[in-house]
């Protein structure tokens, strides 16, 4: 359990093609490639380039994910942010 008394969601662990959209830190519209780290029924994680606000609310869309299907299309809000690796940081964000 959590130290709010609520489990997380299990995480699977996904590599899947996916390309993000939304708007950055300076309200400029951006898209980008990436991949799926891992996966779950609430959220999601993965690298991004662009820097975005915590609560930012993104485009996700998933091709030919093992645990979402062929092609998702669905929408995010950034929840927390991880340590950089090389140019990209880590991005967990939870499904709206």
């Amino acid at each position: 359990m959590s130290r709010y008394g609520t489990q997380r969601a299990i995480r699977e662990p996904e590599s899947s093609a996916l390309v993000i959209s939304g708007v950055d830190v300076t309200g400029a519209k951006f898209k980008e490639e990436s991949q799926t780290i891992d996966v779950s029924d609430t959220g999601i994680a993965f690298y991004m380039r662009t820097s975005v606000w915590m609560d930012a609310h993104l485009n996700l869309e998933i091709l030919s994910s093992p645990s979402l299907g062929p092609k998702s299309l669905l929408k995010a809000k950034v929840v927390r942010f991880g340590r950089p690796a090389g140019d990209k940081r880590l991005v967990a964000a939870r499904f709206d």
